[in-house]
């Protein structure tokens, strides 16, 4: 004799597990799904770029040939977003070439992990404080070309070129120099940095690996 009651809760059984099952299968492909869609979406948020830039003080090009100035390519081939001076600097003793490796870095921020004191007004260098209209010296800046009245606080651009000069030059003078600035930043941009330096403590598939989980690519 067929035990009815046993036989319904066996197929009541079969079936809720057939729904938990297909639950299952739902919530794996979904998830799959989403994990394939980041993994191919993903691009990397690395900033890496070169702008190039010269100072003068009262007619003499800053050459900034002391070592101290350059960042080590040793010390940068893992990038750090605390280390400051990773986020800005020099390398190889090219002292009209700068590397960038973060954003909203300004020229302030620039000069300062040179040690030196960028104002809009002011100016302090390894050979003193040089003061707009100050003994009939102007403290200039052309910026792409352009005279501008602020610089400290703008974000430096890929590419840009920036003259920063201190003295009784006449504007022509000004130009000249802006435009002899040596114009390798764009070279720059398409060449690799020695050492890999703009944060390559991941390879490009861990990254997207971790943006997919929704994890820090960082």
């Amino acid at each position: 004799m067929v035990d009815v009651k046993s036989e319904k809760n066996a197929i009541k059984t079969k079936r809720k597990l057939n729904y938990v099952v297909l639950g299952l299968a739902m919530f794996l492909l979904g998830a799959f799904t989403m994990f394939g869609f980041r993994f191919a979406t993903f691009e990397p948020d690395d900033v890496h770029f070169h702008a190039n830039f010269a100072l003068y003080i009262n007619g003499t090009k800053d050459e900034f040939k002391n070592f101290t100035f350059y960042k080590e390519v040793a010390a940068c081939s893992v990038h750090n977003e605390d280390d400051v001076e990773s986020r800005v600097h020099m390398h190889d003793e090219n002292p009209s070439l700068v590397h960038v490796h973060a954003h909203g870095v300004t020229w302030g921020a620039f000069f300062s992990n040179l040690g030196y004191t960028l104002g809009n007004k002011a100016i302090t260098t390894d050979d003193g404080t040089f003061v707009d209209a100050q003994g009939g010296n102007a403290l200039s800046f052309i910026l792409n070309g352009e005279q501008v009245k602020s610089i400290q606080n703008k974000l430096i651009q890929s590419e840009d070129v920036l003259l920063i000069n201190y003295g009784k030059d006449e504007q022509s003078t000004l130009l000249e120099r802006s435009k002899s600035i040596p114009s390798d930043a764009k070279q720059a941009n398409a060449t690799a940095d020695p050492a890999t330096c703009s944060g390559s403590e991941d390879t490009s598939l861990t990254k997207r690996f971790r943006a997919a989980l929704g994890l820090r690519t960082h």
